[in-house]
């Protein structure tokens, strides 16, 4: 009884590792998908700790040079002035690339608390990438020059 119960175990984690990588969840196997969680995440830790000018430099080199005022942009992401803003929670709902799989979207999730009105916001956030010589960078027309409508209202 305890072989069949540890196989079933085996059998069941193979699986899922199979399952996941197959995905590209897991990084160094097929990662395109981990390599891009991992990425938006940093990012909107970023934007979390107020770290403009280090989530500017997720977009391509030639972008920062053409637009130096992204990070000042970055300040804007959540339409909340950074200082009435507190983000508690960053979640990453899922990731999806295009056929040539040089295109990416990422959908995040953030919980926020707008301070001095005690409101508590969900917005979702749609991150575009594009992989440039092997290296991912968000998209800067899609990330940051996307109008003025609030994100998550």
């Amino acid at each position: 009884m305890k072989k069949l119960i540890a196989f079933l175990v085996l059998a069941g984690s193979g699986a899922g590792f199979f399952l996941a990588a197959s995905n590209g969840y897991v990084p160094g196997v097929g990662g395109h998908k981990a390599v891009l969680i991992v990425k938006s995440r940093r990012f909107m830790e970023c934007l979390k700790f107020k770290e403009f000018k280090e989530a500017a430099r997720f977009h391509h080199p030639q972008d920062l040079k053409e637009r130096p005022d992204i990070p000042k942009m970055l300040e804007d992401f959540f339409l909340i002035p950074p200082e009435n803003l507190d983000v508690k929670d960053v979640r990453v709902d899922y990731v999806e690339l295009d056929s040539t799989r040089v295109r990416a979207k990422v959908r995040v999730t953030s919980t926020v608390e707008v301070l001095n009105r005690k409101e508590t916001r969900d917005p979702e956030a749609m991150l575009y990438w594009r992989l440039e010589n092997g290296e991912w960078y968000l998209d800067l027309r899609t990330t940051l020059e996307r109008g003025r409508n609030p994100v998550g209202g």
